[in-house]
Order: structure tokens, then C-alpha cells, then sequence
């Protein structure tokens, strides 16, 4: 299919990306797959599965990446934590023994440049302090469709050069309590496993990481259950409002509670 697609500006707006702005080769093979395909087209596997962007024609589950796992292994101190006390997010790394289940985005041709604008907006945000969260890069994988066939897409990989990439990653203890306490501006650490996981139970993506992940959410609510009542309490509260706005209004309650400092948060982690 050929469509007239703005292509000068697609590499200007794919330029944009951690891992692509110098990778000229890339970035011209998915400019090639934009006019062949009429769309560009995004590897989904986190929190865009259940909160994804603007300007979606199509949302197709059980699509499979091979040669990779995921695992909480950045540090998030925007979402699902804060400076003081990053919460984890979910990435992408190498492993040719696993592979990993999402969903395929797309986007209309006329769409393609405000797709990947909210895109990057999402995945690259930038703190109030002006601190760019790189933890990923961005690659263009062939992933496979159901009917067996693939189709490129890109993806968010690991950023290893990042001084938010975890590694050696935590040990399971730290990082259940660091999950299990972590909260920023879309709500808590927990809550965004949980999302995550009921996204894979209601659209059947099971994959080879997918027992870990539930391992890890037993955990983690297992280790809720063992802090105070106040603090437990807050923490629950804090994931029923709907906007920043409300939860950051909420937040100003936090200290006021006599809950843990971010200092206190920490040692509580290290001693997991």
C-alpha cells in the first residue's frame, strides 16, 4: 500500500528517540515500513496496554517478541515513584530462551506524527527538575502475529547506559518492598503490577514471565500486610483517585499521618 506520508518529518520526530537519533539505518527501514503499511506501529507490553496514548486506529493482543524477558529493572521516579523513593517499572532485556505476549498499537497514516509525539511524551517524560527518565531505548523488532506472520514494530528496550537501570538487579526481598511502598504521580508501584496483571489474565498473555510476575504481586500484598494499619491504609487511598491533580492534593496529607520519611522508606527496604 503506498500513502503519503510526511517522511521528512518522520525522521525529524523518530530522531526524537533515545537510541535512534544517531541510528540513521533504523530509522529509515521504519519510514520504508510506514509507507508500505499506510501506519507505524508499536510493541506494547507495559502500562500502554491498559493506559495507552492518543491517536490508536488498532489494538491487536497476543503478539510475540522472541529473545526477550521482562522484569521491573528501572527506576521510575516520575509515575509509580518519586526522587526520594523511586519506585520499578518494567523493561525489556535479551534473553534468547524467553519471549514476551503484548499487544500491537497502530495508527492511521494521517496520525503517525502525533502518535509518536504522545509516544515519546509517555515514555520519555521529563521530571519538574528537568531529568529526563532515559530508560529506554528504542529499537524496530520483528514481532509475530497470531496467524504466525510478523511485522516490525517499535519497541522499548532497557536503556543499559542508564544511571536508572537496576544492576545488578535488587533482590527479590528489596524489591518487593520497594514495590509494595512506592508511589508517584499515576498512583502506586503495586497498583501498577496489579493493572498489569489482571491486563494479562483478561487478554490471556501468558508468556514465560508471566508465573514470576504473579510470584512477584503475591509477594508484594504479602508484605503490605505487615506494615501499620495507617500506613496500609494511605497507601489504598492513595490509588482511588482518578488525577495527579487529586493524588498530589493527597500527598500533602502524607507527613501530616506521621507515615515513614523517604529516608525511613529506604532503610525499610534495605531491610527487607
Amino acid at each position: 500500500m503506498s500513502v503519503n506520508i510526511n517522511i521528512p518529518q518522520l525522521r525529524v520526530t523518530l530522531a526524537k528517540l533515545n537510541g535512534l537519533q544517531y541510528d540513521h539505518a533504523t530509522v529509515e527501514r521504519i519510514c520504508q515500513d510506514a509507507v508500505m503499511y499506510g501506519n507505524v506501529a508499536i510493541f506494547a507490553y507495559g502500562s500502554l496496554i491498559w493506559k495507552t496514548i492518543k491517536h490508536v486506529s488498532e489494538m491487536i493482543p497476543n503478539y510475540k517478541l522472541a529473545g526477550y524477558s521482562k522484569d521491573f529493572i528501572c527506576e521510575d521516579f516520575i509515575y509509580r515513584g518519586t526522587t526520594g523513593f523511586p519506585g520499578l517499572t518494567l523493561a525489556l532485556k535479551n534473553d534468547s530462551n524467553k519471549h514476551v505476549l503484548g499487544f500491537l498499537l497502530m495508527s492511521t497514516a494521517d496520525e503517525i506524527i502525533p502518535f509518536l509525539e504522545g509516544f515519546i511524551l509517555r515514555e520519555q517524560p521529563v521530571s519538574i527538575d528537568g531529568v529526563t527518565m532515559d530508560i529506554y531505548r528504542y529499537d524496530f523488532l520483528p514481532i509475530t502475529r497470531p496467524d504466525g506472520s510478523t511485522r516490525n514494530a517499535l519497541t522499548c528496550v532497557v536503556n543499559e547506559h542508564s544511571q536508572f537501570y537496576v544492576n545488578p538487579p535488587l533482590p527479590l526481598n528489596q524489591k518487593v518492598a520497594r514495590m509494595a511502598l512506592a508511589f508517584g504521580d499515576n498512583g502506586t508501584n503495586l497498583q501498577y503490577l496489579k493493572n498489569l496483571i489482571s491486563k494479562y489474565d483478561e487478554h490471556k498473555l501468558y508468556d514465560k514471565c508471566t508465573e514470576e510476575l504473579k510470584d512477584l504481586l503475591n509477594k508484594c500484598n504479602d508484605y503490605r500486610l505487615t506494615l501499620s494499619p495507617a500506613h496500609r491504609e494511605w497507601l489504598e487511598g492513595y490509588d482511588t483517585f482518578q488525577s495527579s491533580q487529586d493524588r498530589q492534593i493527597y500527598r500533602n496529607t502524607y507527613q501530616g499521618n506521621g507515615l515513614p520519611t523517604n529516608e525511613e522508606l529506604t532503610t525499610m527496604m534495605n531491610e527487607a
